[in-house]
């Protein structure tokens, strides 16, 4: 499962970066030719639709470095086994979130199926798909860290010294 998972963090970190770069020079295109009198309408339906994507392919790979912001002031002051178990509840309900998440997403873009972007030929479900597609690998990744809290073992050197408190 770890290889899978870094296999699609690496695919989903390719993907982003390409989407990011895209958008940047489309918006920026899209301003200096307006500035020069002929707008690109349709700029910022594939600026959104890109948006989309980058963000939830963002989320994921930021949940596998652990970069999302977290306050662990006081629940690091409990003993392990007490950590342990918030951590591994914590994990259940954001994993339960995510599904909920997927299904209520899928819904919303079976429902999109019709509607088109203002200036594209394009259905709005390619940018609404992009929520339970990314809140799927969250899920996943989610899988992956709950495993990895329920095999976690006391290590006394990562300790903080409680004398210091």
């Amino acid at each position: 499962m770890n290889a899978v998972l870094n296999a699609i963090k690496k695919v989903e970190t390719f993907i982003g970066v390409i989407l990011i770069i895209l958008i940047v020079l489309l918006v920026f295109t899209a301003a200096v030719v307006r500035w020069v009198g002929f707008p690109i309408a349709w700029s910022i339906d594939v600026a959104q639709l890109l948006f989309g994507w980058v963000v939830f392919l963002g989320a994921d790979i930021a949940l596998k470095n652990d970069s999302h912001i977290g306050v662990d002031m006081i629940i690091n002051k409990f003993p392990f086994k007490v950590r342990k178990t918030v951590k591994i509840i914590n994990y259940i309900f954001i994993q339960a979130f995510l599904l909920i998440i997927v299904y209520y997403g899928i819904s919303l873009s079976i429902q999109n199926y019709q509607r088109l972007f203002n200036t594209l030929k394009l259905s709005y479900s390619y940018a609404t798909i992009s929520v339970p597609v990314g809140c799927a690998f969250m899920f996943l990744t989610m899988c992956e860290k709950l495993k990895k809290a329920i095999t976690e073992k006391e290590d006394h050197v990562s300790l903080p010294d409680k004398s210091a408190w």
